[in-house]
């Protein structure tokens, strides 16, 4: 089948192309629905035109059709659920697709088995949260000996929540593989279905999809028969994979069909699933999943590649040494190392388990390198430090890829490095422990990191009643509320995020720092100031108050030792957050006179110090202090980037000084600056720099417009609004963009134009503040004042205009 070319009707392609376009004028900006039941017809069509394209004789078109059409019946279904059209269509689907796989049973009922998982996936839900709502969060104030004990109760009980999901979804896909076994008949060989991902290591949710491929006895290669015996496996998956997407929790983009990609025009959003609560489905067709038996059927320019996975073990096993997989990231053979027996034949699945452990356990500098490669990708990728960092700037952020994948890659990273072949983190953990690679305590950090990792998936996905990794909010009224925290610590309290946070920090440290196979043994601990360089990201800044109250108590007033210098920086950024300006002026003064030695701290210490000077409205000492600090930022060791990011915020309070100074001109030139120093910024170090600019545009238009040049001003102010809305920025900080364009306009006497602008502003922060506040809040109050104005002038001018008339 991999070699199959992929032969299609023009004319049906042209007819989906045609409802891929229809269905756009049902989609709002962000690609997504904006009533499902109109579009319900569409996918109901487009299933119809699917299942003419299985017609073809075509393998690769004709599986694929199937699995679409499968999908998208589903969909309208699940949108239309009264429609009998759509339901009789998807019930002949399914007695089409029997007779198409040379099936031996024709009458059996695919609805009817989904129906009974349906039922089984009920239950595991139920149980699961259940058991969830018995595991408590950790209070702040207990005892270390308190704390390690209920540190240890949530492992225990996590690892047995997550045990009893294992179990109960692996006997959920043993009874669909006995059914499909059934309804195809007796295999011509054994196999062995074998599951990957998180199934294998014990680390599924009720809501995950079903990584998996399909071993065949060793030898079956080499009988006459064996192109018959592939396809009665294809076909069994096919059937597998329609008895899935019939649990209906299957998006319509994870099969991806090409219509909705070729319709999208430059700029557009591409149409998704908004509707369809995502759960227990197959992985998905997209180029860069196709971790199921099928494996990859399409081609691709990027990717002119086929994979299938269903082979016999040998075969299977020479993916673990493939390179073109990895570089087109698709990185089969990084899954295949994790993996688990579902169904089949266990001596077959051994058999590869085996060969797995030998690959884990060879000595090829080959297979270290590429183990090297991989470990420094994900610490690039997934660095704990700079994924905190980065939701300074967002309002939403991904689960899976901030607190699961921060922990868990590496500890699996670390088991594939002392060849230990036990997919489960909290079994590698504890062969790390036994092996004197790590000891008790860093042990019991560990699984307490994976604990608490796999404690937010789960509740996350139960709560949402989907496998939606994202948690927030789509727009912030302003950035300085970021709510993206908070809810963060919802889920398994404080304790547990910054515990968390600080662990596999030091985690990722720790491997940042290994010189490749030669000094594997590491341990960690948990100091002070990981706990308030946590806090701090966290942005939980009256806890840093708090805690340094009780910190300080334990430590000589004096000291100056470099985690003591750091802790005062985190109190410090703490208390001008809070607008405790004078306490922070004063730690920055204290910090002054120490001897810091690392370069980042003394830099940041420059520009904090200018910035509670200007909010104590010592603008000249501030514009005195930055002239002759901007000097010695030359003398740091820092990155260029870093460099521009300093310079960039220096230049800019100094432009806020010379604002408040009334030298707007001077203002202006420096805000330009900024924003050139800003520019130059690498995301990853700044990730507000476009944000940052964006105020500088602002600020230059304020300038302006108190010079009088109006329509200079109203350039400026719509190339920040332009900047914010590229950029996700705050809509209070679009808010101050119309107010400034609706005030230009004014002074202009253009009453129509100023009072649109000003009407937008109003009505976007009215959506943002609360009803009992908006009486209250001065923003609202002046937007709506100068609405009045707007409304004033211009019934003056209509009754001047109607004057002339008489």
């Amino acid at each position: 089948m991999a070699g199959s070319s992929h032969v299609v009707d023009s004319s049906l392609e042209q007819e989906l192309n045609k409802m891929a376009e229809k269905l756009k004028q049902f989609l709002d900006k962000n690609g997504k629905e904006k009533d499902p039941g109109k579009s319900a017809s569409i996918f109901h069509q487009m299933g119809l035109l699917y299942n003419k394209f299985s017609k073809q004789d075509d393998s690769i078109t004709k599986k694929l059709s199937l699995i679409r059409s499968a999908a998208l019946f589903n969909a309208a279904v699940t949108r239309q659920p009264g429609n009998e059209q759509f339901k009789q269509s998807l019930k002949d689907f399914c007695s089409d697709l029997l007779k198409t796989a040379g099936a031996k049973i024709l009458d059996a009922d695919l609805l009817k088995i989904a129906q009974e998982v349906k039922e089984m996936v009920k239950e595991m839900r139920k149980k699961t949260n259940e058991s969830l709502q018995q595991v408590n969060n950790i209070p702040c104030d207990v005892t270390i000996h308190e704390q390690k004990e209920l540190e240890a109760e949530k492992i225990t009980n996590i690892k047995t929540i997550q045990a009893q999901i294992t179990e109960n979804y692996k006997n959920m896909m043993k009874f669909v593989s006995n059914e499909c076994e059934k309804i195809m008949g007796n295999s011509l060989c054994k196999y062995s279905i074998t599951g990957m991902g998180s199934l294998a290591r014990y680390e599924i949710t009720p809501y995950s999809d079903f990584e998996h491929i399909i071993l065949l006895e060793e030898g079956a290669q080499e009988k006459d028969n064996y192109p018959e015996v592939l396809e009665y496996f294809r076909w069994f998956s096919v059937i597998f994979q329609t008895i899935i997407i019939n649990l209906q929790e299957t998006i319509i983009p994870s099969v991806a069909i090409p219509s909705f990609k070729h319709v999208t025009k430059p700029g557009e959003k591409e149409f998704f699933d908004a509707f369809t609560k995502r759960g227990i489905s197959f992985d998905g067709l997209m180029p860069h999943a196709c971790k199921l038996p099928l494996g990859r059927m399409e081609r691709t320019n990027k990717k002119p590649w086929t994979t299938e996975l269903i082979k016999p073990v040998n075969e299977m096993l020479t993916y673990l040494d493939k390179d073109e997989d990895l570089k087109n990231e698709y990185r089969i053979s990084d899954v295949l190392m994790n993996n688990c027996q579902v169904y089949g034949d266990e001596q077959i699945y051994q058999q590869f388990s085996e060969g797995v452990r030998n690959v884990l356990q060879s000595d090829q500098p080959s297979h270290h390198e590429r183990l090297m490669q991989q470990l420094n990708e994900d610490l690039t990728n997934f660095d704990a430090f700079n994924c905190l960092n980065a939701l300074f700037a967002d309002s939403k952020f991904n689960i899976k890829r901030l607190v699961y994948r921060t922990s868990t890659l590496f500890i699996s990273a670390l088991g594939r490095l002392n060849s230990i072949d036990d997919g489960s983190s909290f079994a590698i953990i504890d062969q790390l422990n036994n092996n004197n690679i790590i000891d008790d305590e860093t042990a019991h950090l560990l699984s307490y990191a994976v604990a608490v990792s796999c404690q937010v998936r789960l509740k996350v996905y139960m709560e949402k009643e989907s496998q939606d990794d994202y948690v927030g909010e789509e727009q912030l009224y302003d950035a300085f509320d970021n709510k993206v925290f908070a809810n963060l610590m919802d889920t398994v309290g404080e304790r547990s995020m910054v515990d968390y946070f600080a662990i596999v920090d030091n985690l990722q440290n720790v491997l940042k720092s290994i010189d490749g196979l030669s000094n594997l043994k590491f341990n960690i601990t948990l100091t002070p100031r990981d706990k308030f360089r946590m806090l701090r990201m966290l942005q939980l800044h009256d806890r840093i108050i708090s805690e340094w109250e009780s910190h300080s108590q334990e430590q000589s007033p004096n000291t100056s030792s470099q985690d003591e210098l750091w802790i005062r920086y985190h109190l410090a950024r703490a208390c001008s957050i809070m607008h405790k300006y004078k306490d922070s002026l004063l730690i920055w003064e204290w910090l002054e006179e120490r001897d810091i030695e690392h370069h980042w701290l003394k830099g940041r210490r420059m520009r904090n110090k200018a910035c509670c000077l200007y909010y104590l409205d010592r603008f000249q000492e501030a514009l005195q202090f930055i002239g002759r600090v901007k000097s010695e930022l030359l003398n740091l060791n820092l990155s260029d980037s870093e460099k521009y990011s300093l310079y960039g915020h220096l230049t800019y309070i100094s432009a806020l000084c010379q604002y408040k100074l009334k030298e707007y001109q001077l203002a202006i030139d420096q805000y330009m600056e900024a924003s050139e120093y800003f520019a130059r910024v690498d995301q990853r170090d700044e990730p507000w720099k476009e944000i940052s600019r964006a105020n500088c545009f602002y600020d230059i238009g304020l300038c302006l417009y108190e010079l009088g040049d109006y329509d200079a001003a109203i350039n400026e102010a719509e190339n920040s609004l332009q900047h914010h809305e590229q950029h996700n920025g705050s809509v209070n900080n679009r808010c101050e963009c119309y107010s400034l364009l609706g005030r230009c306009h004014l002074e202009r006497d253009d009453y129509d134009k100023a009072l649109k602008h000003f009407q937008t502003e109003f009505d976007l922060r009215l959506q943002f503040v609360p009803n009992e506040k908006q009486d209250s809040d001065e923003k609202i109050k002046f937007s709506r004042n100068n609405i009045q104005i707007c409304q004033e002038n211009l019934e003056l001018e209509m009754l001047y205009w109607m004057s002339l008339t008489i």
